[in-house]
């Protein structure tokens, strides 16, 4: 469906999961990418542990979207944008004769603001391979088990497009971004030691 990826080339991408860092507060990005601290937390290893088991049991629903649309079903696509620099894995493409449909899981059923921004950046990338066209994005949610179709809009490619833009810079200058407005953030997060300017 899609052509290998060059390893190599890919390794200095932007991972499209970084999105997420980034809408929270741009400094866990900088924490990440520029000083290589990777925090990881009991929440987002849960998060993982149950995307995992949700793709064993869909692999068995008969009542998931490619039942709908009458396709063929991918698991962890690999996909990336040379424009943009942007490499991730999807969680499931559904392939059909007029072209393919994206879907997202996510532990949660709640957006935090951030389920756009990588939604816009897997549509980006798909829309790079040739004759493939995507009829739909959609996020799955794990604890409701329901689909929601998103609406992508100019106005959020062009949000991406900013994201990216500040996110490559960041890593290429190396410097420190403001800390975010929202202080409630910064007291459960698992950076907060590291920011000594905002307590």
């Amino acid at each position: 469906m899609i052509e290998p990826p060059d390893a190599e080339l890919l390794s200095a991408y932007l991972r499209i999961n970084e999105l997420k860092n980034y809408a929270y507060c741009p400094r866990i990005s900088f924490y990440t990418l520029c000083l290589g601290i990777d925090r990881e937390t009991g929440l987002s290893r849960m998060g993982i542990e149950a995307e995992a088991e949700t793709k064993v049991r869909m692999k068995r629903r008969k009542h998931a979207l490619h039942t709908v649309v009458e396709g063929r079903r991918h698991f962890d696509v690999t996909v990336f944008s040379h424009t943009y620099r942007i490499v991730g894995r999807l969680d499931e493409v559904v392939e059909t004769a007029d072209g393919l449909y994206l879907i997202d899981y996510k532990d949660t059923d709640r957006d935090y603001g951030y389920w756009k921004l990588q939604m816009v950046a897997y549509r980006m990338c798909l829309d790079e391979a040739p004759a493939q066209a995507v009829l739909g994005c959609y996020i799955y949610s794990i604890p409701t088990q329901q689909y929601h179709e998103v609406r992508l809009t100019r106005r959020d490619v062009d949000k991406l497009s900013l994201a990216l833009t500040e996110l490559h810079a960041m890593v290429e200058s190396e410097l420190c971004p403001p800390p975010v407005q929202q202080i409630g953030k910064c007291r459960v997060c698992q950076y907060a030691r590291f920011c000594n300017d905002v307590f």
